[in-house]
C-alpha cells in the first residue's frame, strides 16, 4: 500500500466567502475537506464540517483525505484539475482558485455511485411565476403569482405552468414572436420558459373554440427598489 506525502496545511486567512445556504462560512480561513472512503463514500466540507454545495469564486485550500485503496478524491471544473491515487492513501493539499462554473468531486474507480458537485458562483435567480389553465368546460386563463388574471404584464422572462383539463380544448399562446401550446387531445400539465417583450399584444385561446380567448399587453420592467436611506 502507497502513502501519499503528508503536506503541511497552509490556512489562506481571507474573509468568509460560503454563501446562504451552501453550509456556514469558514471564520477566518477559506479551507474546504475532501473525504473519500472507507467503503462507497465522498463528500466535500467546509471548515465547519458543513457540506459544501455553492461558494463564492476565489482562491481556496482543499485538504483531502483519502481512507481506502479502492477509491480516489478526483476534483475538476474550470481551471482544476487534481487527484489522488485511486491504490494509495493518505493527506493531501490543494491551493486553488474556483471561478464562477460547475466543478465535481469523484472516485475514477466508480464514477457512477461516488460523486458530487460544487456550484461556484451567486445562485440563479428564479423566474417569476405565471400559472395557464384551459378547462373543465369552457375556460382559459393566465394568472400572476398572487392568482389574478393577467391584463398587463411587466417585460421579462418568466416559467409558466400550463394545466391542461380538456380534450375537447387546447392552451395558445401567442403574440410577439412566441408560439406556444399543448395539443388539443391533450391533457395533463406542462412547464415553458417565455420573454415578453415591451409594447407587444398577446393572446391565449383554443384553436379547437377560437372565441375562447383573452390578451394581454406588456409595459416595461417595475424600477428597482430605492435605495435604503
Amino acid at each position: 500500500m502507497r502513502r501519499f506525502r503528508l503536506l503541511s496545511l497552509v490556512p489562506l486567512v481571507l474573509s468568509a466567502v460560503l454563501l446562504p445556504g451552501s453550509g456556514r462560512a469558514a471564520e477566518s480561513a477559506v479551507v474546504l475537506k475532501g473525504t473519500v472512503g472507507p467503503g462507497f463514500f465522498i463528500t466535500l466540507r467546509d471548515a465547519q464540517n458543513q457540506a459544501v454545495t455553492r461558494v463564492k469564486a476565489g482562491p481556496y485550500t482543499v485538504q483531502v483525505e483519502d481512507r481506502s485503496i479502492d477509491h480516489n478524491f478526483h476534483l475538476k471544473g474550470p481551471g482544476v484539475d487534481q487527484k489522488t491515487e485511486v491504490d494509495a492513501v493518505g493527506t493531501v493539499t490543494w491551493n486553488v482558485t474556483l471561478v464562477d462554473g460547475k466543478y465535481t468531486f469523484v472516485c475514477d474507480a466508480h464514477p457512477g455511485s461516488m460523486k458530487g458537485v460544487l456550484n461556484v458562483g451567486p445562485a440563479p435567480v428564479p423566474l417569476p411565476k405565471l400559472t395557464g389553465r384551459v378547462g373543465p368546460g369552457r375556460t382559459i386563463s393566465l394568472k400572476n403569482a398572487s392568482g389574478a388574471v393577467v391584463k398587463r404584464l411587466a417585460a421579462g422572462s418568466y416559467r409558466i405552468a400550463v394545466k391542461d383539463m380538456t380534450r375537447a380544448d387546447n392552451f395558445h399562446l401567442l403574440g410577439g414572436g412566441l408560439n406556444k401550446k399543448t395539443g388539443i387531445p391533450f391533457r395533463g400539465s406542462v412547464t415553458w420558459k417565455a420573454t415578453f417583450k415591451v409594447g407587444k399584444r398577446y393572446t391565449i385561446r383554443s384553436d379547437a373554440h377560437l372565441k375562447l380567448r383573452r390578451t394581454f399587453t406588456v409595459g416595461a420592467p417595475a424600477p428597482p427598489p430605492p435605495p435604503p436611506l
